[in-house]
């Protein structure tokens, strides 16, 4: 199990200032995260990524290392000098057999479109064949590691029509082609007879807008974790150091998604419900949306 965070905002922010200086930054859930579901193996060491875009409707940029999070000293110096409206964050824990290689880490790209994951497919192996053959020439050669979390990603781009070529996409598009992804998946593993769980907080973006999920194939477990931020300004305040999510007006100029809080301000995070997807607009609305499928349950308990 991984953690992940994302942020957009109509300003760029310091990468240290989402990466590194919070109190429970994402360099911190590295080695000391909180709420993981397997609470045996807090560290996540087995390399990770960062995502970032300069300008819309251009192609982002991604430096991964296989190095843990909290010992890259080339990550800390990119953090103290990259500004970003739209921020893509991974930290990564191995799942199943897969190596450890930078192919291997989040976030991919793909024309400009990045995506990452946090959980796995159960028995993807089961399916990974059945996956592969249904894919476009162009999607099934982009593919460069092994992991379950790239190959839905190959299969969320054979959704989209010509991925490759556009620099913009609705919001709208990207939701359809996320649902659509995952019902896909679900269908085929119960074909493949498995009964093994799935998370699936999968997250893409085209550098305008957000789509990500909180999704479990259960009705009764929680899924993986999943927390949002909206307000006026992320930052630290003056007095104290202590980051938090200023809320100066009702209007929300940025919104930050991540596995875990980045701060301890209990009031400025709001856990999404289990099998839901959350929709960030180019104009920086926030919807969430129930996955109404077999796994949805509207008396679940939710929690963080």
């Amino acid at each position: 199990m991984c953690r992940f965070l994302l942020y957009k905002s109509n300003s760029p922010i310091l990468l240290a200032d989402l990466l590194t200086r919070p109190a429970h930054s994402i360099i911190m859930q590295s080695f000391n995260c909180k709420l993981r579901i397997d609470r045996r193996r807090p560290m996540n060491g087995d390399g990770f990524g960062i995502g970032w875009y300069d300008e819309p409707r251009t192609n982002g940029c991604i430096f991964t290392s296989t190095l843990p999070a909290w010992s890259n000293v080339n990550l800390q110096r990119l953090a103290e000098k990259i500004k970003s409206a739209l921020v893509f964050a991974h930290v990564r824990a191995t799942t199943g057999d897969t190596a450890t290689s930078e192919s291997n880490c989040h976030p991919w790209q793909f024309g400009n479109l990045m995506w990452m994951h946090n959980g796995n497919i159960g028995g993807f192996e089961n399916i990974k064949r059945r996956l592969q053959n249904v894919l476009r020439e162009d999607i099934y050669l982009s593919l460069q590691g092994t992991t379950d979390s790239e190959h839905a990603f190959a299969l969320f781009l054979n959704m989209l029509d010509d991925p490759e070529h556009r620099d913009e996409f609705s919001f709208r598009e990207l939701r359809q082609a996320m649902l659509q992804t995952i019902a896909q998946l679900n269908e085929w593993l119960d074909e493949a007879g498995v009964t093994e769980t799935s998370l699936m907080n999968f997250a893409v973006t085209d550098g305008q807008s957000v789509v990500c999920t909180r999704y479990i194939t259960s009705s009764e477990l929680e899924g993986a974790s999943l927390f949002y931020s909206s307000g006026s300004e992320f930052k630290s305040e003056a007095d104290s150091g202590q980051y938090r999510m200023v809320k100066a007006n009702k209007r929300e100029d940025v919104v930050v998604v991540a596995s875990e809080p980045l701060t301890y301000e209990r009031s400025d995070w709001m856990a999404i419900p289990t099998n839901t997807l959350l929709v960030i607009t180019p104009k920086l609305n926030v919807h969430l949306s129930p996955i109404r499928d077999r796994y949805w349950n509207p008396r679940r308990r939710h929690s963080g």
